[in-house]
């Protein structure tokens, strides 16, 4: 049996004080052998500092898909990209559709809503859709959107609207992998930021082709964006799509990876994620989402409907066997103006 590798559980060490971590110490963490006994500890200290650093408390939002369109951004991975034309029906969701949904979820105990659109969304649709959203949930339920590449005008617009922040991450081979040049995201960042919303972001999609050295960067640059929640999320094949033969990390690798992030961003994040099992909610992974609606991750009309969506009742029994207890009401802190 190998030793164990003392700089290793140095750098773990210093993880766990919660001041983060340095390029070479993640790029380090990130080429641990996931199956050997630093990784362990690794993923230990993970959840670890993500309790100490939120008082063990984890968090739900609730992702409701507004459309399934073809989007023209092509990105590989993704069921909606025309590229894959793994989708045969285009739909959007009815202003009630999202109005009961969002309803729904505030009364099952969501954290958050979060509206997800294609780049073929309508960009005044999707102002409609977060004000009709504001107006029919507790206004201190924070509304957030997942949508296209956004300019400052837009993102005031989406703030005046209601939507207090918004998902957004450079992917992985961003505008390799995808259609969407790199500075067009951070672009969109910096608008963000500029119009007062806050970020969500994560480290997504990862795949078994990503080197360590890869994805350390890939953290540090999410890390550097400051988002109010962050993460890594393994990337979800979909039979069909453009690179689904590269494979899948298993669950082992993600949530190793999901520990890095949590010692890279140090005690200062209260929400990490994505916790997607119990192995990675106990690697450190504090947040999640449930699904309804459409979703890139799988090919069917509605996730909620055989496909790969959590509900926000399995989430709470992921939590609770990761030795979390979730929020009850609204989350807070995202409203960054």
């Amino acid at each position: 049996m190998a030793a164990f590798d003392v700089r290793i559980g140095e750098i773990i060490e210093k993880g766990l004080e919660g001041a983060g971590l340095s390029k070479d110490e993640v790029a380090a963490l990130c080429r641990v052998d996931p199956y050997e006994k630093e990784a362990a500890l690794l993923r230990w200290a993970g959840w670890k500092l993500a309790q100490d650093a939120s008082g063990g408390v984890a968090e739900i939002e609730a992702q409701i898909g507004l459309d399934s369109a073809h989007c023209p951004k092509n990105c590989r991975f993704c069921s909606f990209a025309a590229c894959n034309n793994v989708r045969l029906d285009e739909f959007e969701l009815t202003r009630q559709e999202v109005v009961d949904y969002a309803r729904a979820y505030e009364e099952e105990g969501a954290n958050l809503i979060l509206l997800m659109s294609t780049a073929h969304y309508r960009f005044e649709k999707l102002v409609e859709m977060v004000a009709a959203v504001r107006e029919s949930v507790s206004p201190l339920l924070p509304v957030l959107v997942n949508a296209d590449d956004l300019t400052l005008g837009q993102c005031l617009r989406l703030k005046e609207a209601g939507a207090c922040g918004a998902y957004h991450s450079v992917r992985m081979r961003e505008g390799e992998d995808t259609g969407i040049p790199v500075q067009r995201r951070l672009d969109t960042l910096d608008n963000l930021r500029a119009a007062g919303m806050s970020l969500s972001s994560n480290v997504e999609p990862v795949g078994p082709e990503h080197s360590p050295d890869e994805v350390a960067a890939a953290i540090m640059r999410c890390v550097g964006a400051r988002p109010y929640a962050g993460g890594v999320g393994r990337r979800f094949n979909v039979p069909g799509t453009a690179i689904c033969a590269r494979g899948m990390l298993d669950d082992i690798q993600a949530s190793t990876l999901v520990a890095v992030y949590r010692l890279a961003a140090g005690s200062g994040m209260r929400l990490a994620g994505r916790a997607s099992s119990v192995l990675s909610a106990a690697s450190g992974a504090n947040h999640a989402w449930a699904e309804v609606g459409s979703n890139p991750r799988d090919g069917v009309r509605r996730t909620e409907s055989g496909g790969v969506g959590d509900s926000l009742r399995a989430l709470k029994r992921l939590f609770a066997d990761a030795g979390w207890r979730v929020l009850e009401g609204p989350s807070r802190g995202w409203d960054a103006s």
